[in-house]
């Protein structure tokens, strides 16, 4: 058995592998990504983080009980 690594961000690399899996004895299994962090994905989806959470909740205590 042999492994190549194939970069398919260009058109003709994905060509390539279009090519390769016609091949009866050839398969083309895509790399999965690395998963992202519960944290980080929460904080693509538009979660503040923490530390903006707590100023905002001091700005509202503030605000409710000062003025």
């Amino acid at each position: 058995m042999t492994t190549a690594v194939i970069d398919n961000t260009k058109p003709q690399a994905q060509e390539l592998l279009n090519y390769i899996s016609t091949f009866p004895s050839a398969r083309v299994i895509k790399r999965k990504t690395k998963p992202q962090s519960k944290w980080d994905k929460a904080i693509a989806d538009g979660a503040v983080t923490v530390d903006e959470f707590f100023d905002e909740l001091d700005e509202r205590i503030k605000k409710r009980f000062n003025a």
